[in-house]
């Protein structure tokens, strides 16, 4: 009983400081905190040993980092380089600390977290229990509470759920993995609980109102529909006959939030000064950033060159939402071939399917596009830690705290 708390415990600091509010207007200093309860939880709660070679590899991921903070001078601080090596560090941590029970506590966490951020949504929208709302700790200028929901938040996507997350487009990426988990890895829930927690985490997934969240999830289901065995071909014939009248019920709102928001936000940008289109506008101007500076130029050259080139104030350079641009600017070329091929050989490493891994890949890369802030939070670098520990004979079966190490193997 007190193991499943702390893998509930732990799981949850991975997914708090993966970009919740509270952790964002905490300077980091939650990432210290939670690094040194996670790193006493391993010292005391797991066999204690690492394995060699993902101590290679982050020894290469934070040389990688260090080498672009002493090219550009300093401009990737190195307090930077050594909180993103903690950020890989922590990940392997909770996993092997975590070990055979990660899948199912994850999904655990994220349901819960999911079935709670239903009630928070409700009780924004219908403005309920104000008195009692305002007597919670605020977070930042952005909300009250901030553990399990932020309610009230001030900002432009308030009316969306965000759960304890800065933008609903984030909230999304957590639903659609715990989705992915019950889709498609072997798990101990039973066929009810399985379903009924994929319910849970669709309707609330429809409430972010995402656009990237609904396309993942599009693709995630209908690959299912095509590879399970388990679903008699008169359902899925009944699932997939469904797909056009919810088009026909929903154009309006699917034209809005899909057709309308990629073609008027992302492929409509006329020129490097083009703000209208702030999607395209980031990724156009992080490419040619880019294209200067090919081996990188940290984060505060690329705060300058971003204001200058762009023509935005100083408060507003450096927030491009594209993950891929942003990162090719920011790292260079060599570390953003380095991380992004290092989870596409996750991947192929976990799921050992070539499509499967390459549409899993993709869909990461559309996260990506849309939320920049995820390409190296410990959410995401989780997925290069597990491909350390997973068993290499088996398919996505379980990561396992007595798994052969891959130099075993």
């Amino acid at each position: 009983m007190k193991k499943n708390i702390l893998n509930i415990l732990l799981v949850y600091i991975l997914v708090f400081i993966s970009g919740s509010v509270l952790y964002q207007v905490s300077s980091e200093k939650y990432l210290v905190i939670a690094f040194l309860f996670v790193l006493l939880s391993w010292l005391i709660f797991s066999d204690r040993k690492l394995n060699d070679k993902f101590l290679v590899y982050t020894s290469i991921f934070a040389g990688f980092l260090l080498g672009i903070s002493l090219y550009t001078g300093g401009s990737l601080g190195l307090v930077s380089v050594i909180s993103t090596t903690m950020k890989l560090v922590l990940a392997y941590l909770v996993l092997k600390t975590v070990g055979d029970e990660f899948i199912e506590t994850f999904v655990n966490v994220i349901v819960f977290l999911a079935a709670f951020s239903i009630f928070g949504y409700l009780v924004d929208t219908f403005l309920l229990f104000d008195g009692v709302i305002r007597k919670l700790p605020i977070v930042g200028d952005n909300g009250y509470e901030g553990l399990l929901f932020v309610y009230r938040r001030y900002y432009a996507g308030w009316g969306r759920n965000a759960s304890i997350f800065f933008e609903p487009g984030a909230y999304q990426g957590f639903l659609n993995a715990a989705i992915f988990l019950l889709l498609f890895a072997k798990h101990r829930f039973s066929i009810f609980r399985r379903w009924a927690s994929v319910v849970v985490l669709f309707v609330t997934l429809l409430t972010t109102t995402s656009t990237t969240g609904y396309l993942i999830f599009a693709v995630m289901f209908g690959v299912f529909l095509l590879k399970d065995k388990t679903i008699q071909f008169s359902t899925k014939a009944a699932i997939i006959g469904m797909i056009p009248v919810l088009l026909i019920v929903f154009s309006s709102q699917l034209y809005s939030l899909i057709i309308d928001k990629i073609v008027h936000d992302i492929l409509s940008v006329e020129e490097l000064t083009d703000k209208t289109h702030r999607r395209g506008f980031d990724a156009v101007v992080d490419l040619e950033i880019f294209k200067r500076h090919m081996l990188g130029t940290g984060y505060n050259r690329y705060r300058e060159e971003f204001s200058s080139i762009g023509l935005v104030s100083w408060e507003s350079a450096g927030r491009s939402s594209n993950g891929i641009t942003k990162t090719l600017a920011i790292y260079g070329l060599p570390f953003t071939l380095f991380l992004f091929g290092s989870y596409y050989w996750a991947f192929r490493r976990l799921l050992r399917d070539s499509l499967m891994s390459a549409m899993t890949f993709a869909l990461l890369m559309a996260y990506f596009l849309g939320e920049a802030y995820y390409v190296l939070t410990p959410f995401c670098l989780t997925i290069i830690a597990a491909a350390f520990l997973y068993n290499p004979s088996a398919k996505l079966d379980r990561i396992s705290s007595d798994a052969k190490p891959i130099s075993d193997a």
